[in-house]
């Protein structure tokens, strides 16, 4: 992830930021290297979101307030990380082209996106407390079934 970042910077813009626990400092944007990962800050999300040690790595979104859906990268070749991260920064781009100005709007609009391109490929996973506001998200029932 840490490595793929400037190429998505560069592609995305600043049409979407990709958040990563830094170590003393919350979460960067920019300039992130593997020795300032912030590994404790990164555990106590994955404690909270109560994401089990086989779904990761992962990519986690927002969904909606305190919910959140993610990527699962564990069985993910370089190449394949590389392809989906460059379809969501194509996401991005055009969200900011099409969608709202408004920063919470096209916060929403932009990871709706992200959900229902991961709901396609097959990638999309959730903790289930989360299926009611990704639901909400896709404007469509989210089966715990169809999660990875």
């Amino acid at each position: 992830m840490i490595e793929a970042k400037d190429g998505f910077d560069a592609h995305v813009g600043t049409a979407f930021h990709l958040l990563i626990p830094h170590r003393g400092n919350g979460y960067t944007v920019d300039h992130t290297s593997s020795s300032q990962y912030g590994i404790a800050l990164a555990r106590a999300v994955i404690n909270h979101l109560e994401i089990k040690h086989s779904e990761l790595p992962c990519i986690v979104f927002r969904s909606q307030d305190k919910e959140y859906f993610y990527l699962k990268l564990g069985r993910k070749t370089k190449g394949e990380f590389l392809d989906i991260i460059g379809n969501i920064g194509d996401l991005a781009v055009k969200c900011a082209k099409d969608g709202p100005r408004d920063p919470l709007k096209f916060r929403e609009y932009v990871n709706m996106h992200t959900a229902n391109y991961l709901r396609r490929e097959k990638l999309l996973s959730a903790i289930s407390r989360s299926l009611p506001a990704l639901g909400g998200l896709i404007s469509g029932i989210v089966d715990a079934n169809e999660l990875v």
